[in-house]
C-alpha cells in the first residue's frame, strides 16, 4: 500500500518530467525548427500538445484519485495482461512487415501510429477483463 509520502514523491516526479517536455517544445518553436511530426506542423507543437495532455491527465488523476486496495491477484492479472499485449505487439509487427513487403502501406504514419496505440490499449483492456473473469 502506498503511503502519503510516496504519493507526494510520485507527484513531484511526474510534474518534473512534464515541465521539461513543455519547455523543450517552446524552445524548439522559438528556434523555428519546423519538421512535420505525427500530424503536427512541427516537433515543438507536438511536444507542447503532449506536455499539456500529460499535465491535464496527471492533475485530474491526483484530484480524483480513489483509495484502492490492490492485492496480489490484481497485480498478477495486470502482469499477465501485459504479457498478452506484448505478444500481440510482436505478432502485429511481424504481420505488418509481411503485409508491407507484399503491398506498400500508404496510410500516413500519424494515423497508423494512433490506430496501433489504440489497438494496443484495446487488446490490454480485453485481456485484463478476460483474465479477471477466468482467475
Amino acid at each position: 500500500m502506498i503511503n502519503k509520502k510516496q504519493l507526494d514523491k510520485r507527484r513531484v516526479w511526474k510534474y518534473a518530467f512534464i515541465m521539461p517536455v513543455i519547455i523543450l517544445g517552446f524552445i524548439l518553436n522559438y528556434f523555428n525548427i519546423e519538421k512535420e511530426f505525427l500530424g503536427f506542423n512541427s516537433l515543438g507543437n507536438w511536444l507542447i500538445y503532449v506536455g499539456f495532455i500529460m499535465l491535464a491527465t496527471t492533475t485530474l488523476q491526483f484530484i480524483f484519485s480513489k483509495k484502492r486496495v490492490i492485492d496480489e491477484r490484481m497485480e498478477l492479472i495486470g502482469m499477465k495482461a501485459a504479457r498478452v499485449t506484448y505478444v500481440f505487439i510482436i505478432l502485429s509487427a511481424f504481420i505488418i512487415m509481411i503485409i508491407d513487403g507484399i503491398q506498400s502501406i500508404t496510410l500516413p504514419y500519424s494515423y497508423f501510429m494512433s490506430d496501433l496505440i489504440c489497438g494496443i490499449c484495446i487488446v490490454y483492456f480485453i485481456a485484463y477483463k478476460v483474465l479477471e473473469r477466468k482467475m
